[in-house]
């Protein structure tokens, strides 16, 4: 489900190098979700969702230092639109994919998948496009610390 293409790539490699990771634990969650052989699998579905909640933090942390540091003008909305996303996934009804488990963590899943892949493309990507006119312009400023 979760497949990584050369277009989400930034460029950046330490940004890249997350989004890859969200990925894999994306899969991972996929995978427990439509295991067959389960019936009951719910602490550890609880357990992926929270690599996820934790990873998608630290990421996005990361995503935001690197994008304050380099002074992307974008960096303001961005931080709202992660915002945004952490306060969904830490608000997942957990008595909901208790009830349901394999419908209720794909669905959870096309949410995430959908959320990452049009937040790369459509917002993150204007980071690599900011940081290439820095290297044009001969230009990569840093924020004095």
């Amino acid at each position: 489900m979760f497949d990584w293409k050369d277009e989400y790539s930034c460029g950046i490699k330490r940004i890249d190098d997350e989004h890859k990771k969200l990925f894999e634990i994306g899969n991972s969650i996929y995978e427990l979700a439509t295991n067959k052989n389960r019936v009951d699998y719910f602490d550890e579905i609880l357990n992926s969702i929270d690599d996820l909640k934790e990873y998608t933090v630290y990421h996005f942390e990361d995503e935001e230092k690197i994008m304050d540091m380099y002074e992307y003008p974008g960096y303001r909305e961005q931080k709202k639109v992660h915002d945004k996303f952490i306060e969904k996934i830490q608000n997942v009804d957990l008595e909901e994919i208790d009830e349901n488990q394999q419908e209720a963590v794909l669905k959870l899943l096309d949410f995430v998948y959908n959320w990452i892949t049009n937040h790369i493309i459509g917002m993150d990507l204007k980071i690599k496009d900011y940081f290439e006119s820095l290297k044009l312009n001969g230009t990569v400023k840093k924020k004095e610390r």
